[in-house]
């Protein structure tokens, strides 16, 4: 009999999402934490990395009983505990780490947004994280002048980073370089 591990694999390989793998896992055992554990080591998660997301009490993993498996996989998915790194090539990083400061000039961030944010950046999804970052309110404490040139700076890079024959992100960041554009002009004013 195979371990909850390579069953997690085996049911990631057959295409089952993380969610939908961790649902067949956990439905069939009361060790909720334990089945999270196996799909994020199927995904290829550090065992200390997975351990970390999850914590260690059981309060988070009481308050479900059979028949809720999906909703907790759904739970862990939104929180970011089955998200991967992916690594990018220089450009993408460059482009990565000018996000991740950008918020910096914001005044604050909700921590929906935050976390939104940071998922996406993590998983190298640069245009969707673009899209996100540009619609933030900049607050009465923050630097907006700082905050639009950096993501005009971004928008730049971004397209010229973006592969060809991909137009659903190359339209995803031409809007959001535009509404910077506007957002820059009006706090030029």
């Amino acid at each position: 009999m195979n371990g909850p591990v390579e069953r997690a694999r085996e049911a990631l390989r057959s295409g089952a999402t993380p969610v939908e793998a961790y649902t067949e896992l956990a439905a069939g055992t009361r060790d909720l934490r334990g089945a999270a554990l196996a799909v994020c080591e199927a995904l290829g998660i550090p065992r200390a990395d997975a351990g970390t997301r999850l914590g260690d009490g059981d309060g988070r993993w009481g308050g479900f009983g059979p028949g809720e498996e999906s909703l907790l996989g759904e739970l862990l998915e939104t929180i970011g505990v089955f998200d991967t790194p992916v690594a990018l090539d220089e450009p993408g990083e460059r482009i990565r780490a000018l996000m991740r400061r950008a918020p910096g000039a914001l005044g604050g961030i909700a921590s929906g947004a935050a976390l939104g944010v940071h998922r996406k950046l993590y998983a190298g999804r640069l245009p969707e994280a673009y899209a996100t970052l540009v619609r933030l309110p900049v607050r009465e404490c923050g630097d907006p002048v700082r905050y639009w040139a950096t993501l005009g700076t971004v928008g730049e890079l971004l397209a010229a980073w973006l592969p060809p024959g991909d137009p659903e992100a190359a339209g995803r960041v031409r809007e959001a370089r535009e509404h910077c554009a506007r957002q820059a002009a009006a706090t030029a004013r």
